[in-house]
């Protein structure tokens, strides 16, 4: 039986970044896998989906390429939708050739991987296939999988989701995405801009709810003009297979009973934390619906086993598995002292224009403080944004009564991008005219950031 410093369940970002850290201050490391290194980041979900979205942002804008002068797209060309999603594998292979088994086993990472996946002995013993290993701490990063359809009766009908889309060669006819959020809106105008007829189908009150309602009720209206179909207040009690391969769906709007016939369906229904097969009980780890549970510093009931990402957290991002992995690891090593601090967490959703975020939303700082203020500024209003005929859009601050920073919610090109100044700037509490202070290049899309500080500012002193 080999012994480890440290063994790592779970070989997507957040199991990376935790074994290569380890890695390089010194541990013997194994990294533990049941399918492909990179996980669900590399192979079904960041990888592949960026990559499709910019082929369908380009072929949006070469259809309508008049508006810039230019001549339109030749309509006798027809898409091959199977090329695309070649395109689409080869930029995954290419990102997966740097995480093969071989770079990390040169770099002196014990490498085990087993259809069967981990499964704990004890607190400090894991089988993986036929071996037994022994490690001093685990890290688990197992990370999450979609939640499947209601069905009843037969089999369940030919469901997509985001791990077994990329398969796919022919373009459906008509989709429905079950759940309007990130997955739905980017891939749902994705495939709408690709010549698909798609609905959107949200228990809600509106789709995007976990965002700003100014942002949620723009990226709305962008959608329903491309030609997306959104039902709110919806659910879907069932869905049934039939003779010719499609799918009937029944579902209920506002008490209403209704159906629907088309081609495919894809589940978006939310996440399920991976914690079957890995016998957390034989551990000592306590675990719920919700995933492994974990105390500030990412320590599970086992004093020794610390879990990180999906499996863990309802914050599910790439970059804070990235993050838990280092502030994880940092906790063995030195004893627990670095917190699990989700207080200023970013995120984006690359529908087209791009949301961005960070902080607390309008809605949310309300509820938190007795005085708020707001300020926002339209796209429209900065130059660079008017040179690239993408004014649709705007960026919206929130302050305390002292004008600290409490967020900022953004939609509009690249907004992922220059949302990242305002995360900067809360997590170092800069007074807000030191970021209006700033010099910005002109023209730049993040020069929006310096406008809406000095406008704000301008306000006030009038």
């Amino acid at each position: 039986m080999k012994t480890y410093d440290l063994a790592v369940i779970g070989a997507g970002s957040g199991g990376l970044v935790a074994a290569l850290t380890a890695n390089r201050n010194g541990y013997k490391v194994a990294m533990l896998e049941k399918d492909k290194i990179g996980g669900e980041c590399t192979h079904a979900g960041c990888v592949p989906s960026k990559t499709l979205l910019s082929s369908a942002k380009l072929y949006h804008a070469m259809q309508n390429a008049r508006r810039l002068g230019l001549p339109e797209l030749d309509q006798t060309n027809q898409l091959e939708f199977a090329r695309v999603m070649e395109h689409v594998n080869d930029v995954v292979q290419s990102v997966y050739q740097n995480e093969q088994p071989v770079v990390f086993e040169d770099q002196g990472i014990d490498v085990y991987i087993h259809a069967d996946g981990a499964e704990f002995l004890s607190p400090t013993q894991i089988k993986i296939g036929d071996d037994v290993i022994a490690a001093s701490n685990t890290i688990i990063a197992t990370g999450s999988s979609p939640r499947m359809a209601p069905h009843s009766g037969g089999e369940m009908p030919d469901v997509l989701t985001n791990n077994n889309f990329w398969d796919i060669r022919d373009l459906p006819s008509s989709v429905v995405f079950l759940g309007g959020g990130v997955i739905s809106v980017e891939l749902g105008q994705a495939l709408a801009r690709f010549g698909a007829e798609v609905s959107i189908i949200d228990r809600n009150s509106r789709i995007l709810h976990v965002v700003d309602q100014q942002v949620g009720e723009l990226a709305s209206e962008v959608l329903r003009r491309e030609g997306i179909k959104i039902l709110t207040n919806s659910h879907v009690v069932d869905c049934q297979s039939l003779p010719d391969g499609k799918v009937r769906l029944f579902l209920e709007q506002d008490g209403e009973k209704k159906e629907m016939v088309v081609e495919r369906i894809f589940a978006a229904l939310g996440r399920i934390p991976n914690t079957a097969g890995l016998a957390l009980e034989k551990a000592g780890i306590a675990y719920n619906e919700y995933g492994i549970e974990t105390n500030e510093y990412l320590q599970t009931t086992a004093a020794n086993i610390y879990a990180i990402g999906d499996v863990a957290s309802r914050a599910k991002f790439t970059h804070m598995a990235s993050y838990q992995a280092e502030v994880a690891f940092e906790n063995i090593i030195s004893g627990n002292h670095v917190l699990n601090d989700l207080s200023i967490v970013p995120w984006a959703i690359f529908m087209d224009p791009e949301i961005g975020h960070v902080g607390l939303n309008e809605e949310q700082a309300r509820k938190k403080f007795e005085k708020v203020n707001t300020f926002q500024v339209e796209t429209g209003s900065i130059d660079r944004f008017k040179t690239e005929s993408e004014t649709e859009g705007f960026v919206k601050i929130v302050l305390d009564e002292e004008d600290h920073i409490l967020g900022a919610d953004a939609i509009g090109k690249h907004a992922g991008e220059w949302i990242q100044f305002f995360t900067l700037a809360i997590k170092l509490r800069l007074p807000i005219h030191e970021l209006g202070d700033l010099i910005f290049i002109y023209p730049t899309f993040s020069e929006i950031v310096k406008k809406v500080v000095t406008r704000y500012l301008r306000t006030k002193s009038t």
